[in-house]
């Protein structure tokens, strides 16, 4: 599983990033790979998402698909940060494990 974090900065007044981010969610429902995406308004004003990937290989067809290179223009992004992570265990689900003490 992999996680990828994105935050950004807009132009747009964040009435309208939050219309946005309901209107286009539908279209992520349908991406191959993607088990989850959170959208996120940091306190610091920023927009984000999280997205949960069951693999690098999902992650890289959605970074190539029109969905995801229309992200900035749609969200008039004026900067942003991207990070990646891998899953190395998780507290519930598929990658969790049993505690010993």
């Amino acid at each position: 599983m992999v996680i990828q974090i994105v935050r950004f900065r807009s132009a747009l007044p964040d009435e309208r990033i939050t219309e946005l981010f309901q209107v286009r969610a539908p279209e992520y429902l349908a991406i191959p790979g993607l088990r989850q995406k959170y959208y996120l308004r940091f306190q610091s004003g920023e927009y984000g998402g999280v997205y949960v990937w069951d693999s690098a290989a999902s992650m890289e067809r959605f970074m190539a698909s029109e969905l995801a290179r229309s992200i900035c223009h749609v969200y008039r992004v004026e900067e942003s940060v991207r990070d990646v992570a891998d899953v190395v265990l998780a507290l519930r689900g598929e990658h969790s494990t049993t505690w010993s003490t």
